[in-house]
């Protein structure tokens, strides 16, 4: 089993999570003025705190119960201002961060579907599906919850800070320094949470990444009876990221109660010295009631801080993933600018010397030279790994070339509007993509909603596949629904529904890669009868180990280590006794290719 590393750009604490704000566009006047909330909430506050003072010296003083009244009735008016200012403050604030939130995960499904082909080639689907669901999720949790209360707790430090410091400096001045082991204590803490958080986040990512690879691996472990293997493959993954989850717990376990200390020793200490300097009557009363509130609220967000660290540091891992997947290099930068061509393709392919490397210095194709007419049809032949699936992959543009030049309809690929002519493209490969749905969703997936045929005119595409047959045999209608990767359907069947999808998708160019591979018995003879329909009236390309399929094709290309050795009509190749030949002779002697 691959292990599957996940390097990650360590950025400093917030930057990856300030980059993602890029996505905070119409709501960012929205955030400011809720910051601006939340601020005058804390200036109510600290003005609260100091009438709070002055009542307790009122009272010392013995003063007549209006006066004591309307203090009181000052301080509830007060907090009842704050609780509707700080409400509106948090409630915009939470509103503006799920927004975000929302909207990166819409940046990062559109990333999907401008990333590269290459890069799905390197990454394991665990990994990415990791990107979409746990990655995000943790943003979504931050921005919704941890962000609203880490900006209001560092709003509050630093307008108690500065409430005290201008009540009393020297007071002020002390409590501030009394909060140095806390704040210290919390920078430290967070190197180890962040290192056990990103090694919780790297295995997390790796056994979703092996689990993908297990359960498509399912037939072959079952076949082989690679069960314990495979138990024990994925157990040590499993234990890997239980000790590494251990990690992390026992260093929050023990943040929480150490901070818990060290921000309520300074109040402790501040009830101990401001209490012997009052009794000196060095300060008031009033003053020492005052700051122990002002001491209260400016070590609360301290401790919030502190507890919610591994909550802060989680979402700076997230971030740091999310943001690298967002900075991938994009399709349109690898392959360039799409062209701006724009018609309907008739068909024709060149291929003009066309040299091709997923690895550099390591090709893949060397100088491919063939033309194939309009509404003809290719079959391709070749052991595995000569080249074949990478040709025509390479006619919708999926893949850059190295040296070369391809051509449609005379105009070269890169001249093409890239939408446009991979509208016209089609391709089924033995992978038949089902989605959970009903069968008239499934035919018609490809098509715009705008064009989208009636019921009809899909049933008589149906017809021509054969597919009817077989939705009489199993009594389906286009109402049945079909489960997602069409499990409860043969391989054939699933062949059937993507040939039907392609009759009415009707695109000028078809590209079969390996599309009547491990086709069941019963469905052959309906694969074979779709196939010849809907080869009529366009180009096909067809990439078969079942030289069957192919012996019909009006050119046929034979590959070797990237390069075509042979092409013509069956007969004419057979006839050469060359490579062709060969295989044919094989397959006959059931050999495989």
């Amino acid at each position: 089993m691959q292990a599957h590393n996940d390097p990650i750009d360590h950025q400093g604490d917030f930057s990856a999570v300030l980059a993602l704000f890029k996505h905070s566009h119409g709501t960012r006047g929205r955030l400011f003025f809720c910051i601006g909330l939340v601020i005058a909430s804390a200036g109510l506050l600290m003005l609260s705190a100091k009438l709070m003072g002055h009542l307790a010296e009122l009272l010392l003083q013995k003063q007549p119960w209006p006066l004591l009244l309307g203090t009181v009735a000052s301080i509830l008016a007060i907090e009842s201002v704050n609780i509707f200012i700080y409400y509106h403050g948090r409630v915009g604030i939470a509103y503006v961060t799920n927004r975000v939130a929302f909207q990166i995960r819409e940046a990062l499904f559109r990333k999907l579907n401008q990333l590269p082909m290459a890069y799905y080639d390197q990454q394991p689907l665990g990994r990415t599906i990791t990107r979409l669901t746990a990655d995000v999720e943790g943003i979504e949790s931050f921005f919704s919850n941890t962000l609203p209360r880490v900006l209001t707790a560092l709003i509050t430090v630093v307008s108690v800070l500065i409430a005290m410091l201008l009540t009393d400096f020297k007071i002020g001045f002390y409590i501030c320094l009394s909060s140095l082991p806390a704040i210290i204590f919390t920078v430290l803490m967070r190197k180890p949470v962040r290192f056990w958080l990103r090694d919780y986040k790297k295995r997390s990512a790796a056994i979703n990444a092996q689990l993908a690879e297990l359960i498509n691996g399912l037939p072959v472990i079952k076949v082989f009876g690679l069960e314990k293997w495979s138990q024990k493959v994925f157990q040590q993954s499993s234990e890997d990221m239980l000790n590494s989850a251990f990690s992390l717990m026992n260093w929050n376990t023990f943040i929480r109660p150490a901070a818990a200390f060290l921000c309520s020793m300074p109040i402790v200490i501040i009830l101990w010295w401001g209490g012997h300097m009052a009794l000196d009557q060095q300060i008031s009363i009033g003053l020492l009631v005052a700051f122990i509130r002002y001491a209260e609220r400016y070590f609360r967000p301290i401790m919030q801080l502190s507890f919610e660290l591994h909550l802060i540091q989680d979402a700076i891992a997230s971030s740091e993933r999310v943001s690298k997947m967002l900075d991938e290099t994009e399709e349109s930068k690898i392959l360039g600018p799409s062209g701006g061509h724009k018609a309907s393709v008739q068909g024709s392919v060149e291929f003009h010397d066309v040299w091709m490397e997923y690895l550099k210095d390591q090709p893949v194709l060397r100088g491919v030279d063939f033309k194939v007419k309009a509404g003809t049809s290719v079959g391709l032949v070749g052991k595995t790994g000569s080249g074949k699936s990478t040709t025509v992959h390479l006619i919708p543009q999926l893949y850059p070339i190295q040296k070369g030049e391809i051509r449609i309809d005379g105009v070269s690929l890169e001249a093409w509007d890239r939408t446009i002519l991979r509208e016209q493209i089609g391709i089924v490969s033995q992978d038949v993509v089902i989605f959970q749905g009903t069968l008239r969703e499934n035919l018609l997936v490809t098509i715009p909603e705008e064009a989208q045929p009636d019921d009809e005119t899909v049933l008589k595409a149906c017809r021509r596949t054969g597919l009817s047959l077989v939705m009489d045999k199993l009594a389906a209608g286009l109402d049945t629904i079909l489960q997602d990767g069409g499990s409860n359907l043969s391989m054939g069947e699933r062949q059937l529904i993507a040939f039907t999808r392609m009759l009415l998708r009707n695109p000028a160019i078809l590209i079969l890669d390996e599309a009547t591979a491990n086709v069941d018995e019963p469905c052959e003879a309906l694969i074979q009868k779709a196939i010849l329909e809907v080869l009529k009236g366009r180009t096909c390309f067809i990439i078969a180990h079942r030289l069957s399929t192919i012996q019909h094709c009006d050119n046929i290309l034979v590959f070797q280590d990237g390069r075509i050795m042979e092409q013509g009509r069956h007969d004419q190749l057979v006839e050469r006794q060359g490579h062709y030949s060969q295989l044919v002779k094989r397959q006959i002697a059931h050999e495989y290719i």
